[in-house]
């Protein structure tokens, strides 16, 4: 019985582990998508500050339209762009990797821009997360 317990828990948790990366790295891009909400970095990161568990509920997977000036910029493992949207003073805020095909050279830390995304949560050390980010002109 421990041993039949023990294979579902198991396949559940490969399941959930497949469903995950799915869901966060799946190839549709949001280029074409109409944001399902537009707001600053600073009031998403506010809201998420504020009830994380709501947050979620309200923005995991859909695409959000953030605007807000560059705080730090990087490359990720795979070489994309990932911009940071910080409150002066602050660690955390919204950070959003940007699509590769997306031309980020003339961007320059302080700058404000718009971004659009798929929002995938909150990481602790880090803030609310935005995946498959393009550049909106």
């Amino acid at each position: 019985m421990k041993k039949i317990l023990l294979g579902l828990l198991i396949l559940l948790l490969i399941l959930a582990a497949g469903g995950f990366y799915l869901f966060n790295m799946s190839g549709n891009s949001v280029a074409k998508k109409n944001a399902d909400h537009t707001l600053t970095a600073a009031a998403l990161y506010q809201e998420y500050s504020g009830n994380e568990k709501k947050s979620n509920i309200k923005y995991i997977g859909k695409t959000i339209e953030i605007s807000g000036k560059i705080s730090e910029m990087s490359t990720d493992h795979d070489g994309a762009t990932v911009l940071m949207f910080a409150e002066p003073g602050e660690f955390e805020g919204v950070m959003c990797t940007i699509e590769k095909d997306q031309n980020t050279s003339t961007l320059a830390l302080g700058q404000a821009i718009k971004v659009k995304g798929q929002c995938t949560g909150m990481l602790e050390m880090t803030g609310v997360v935005l995946n498959k980010g393009i550049l909106i002109k």
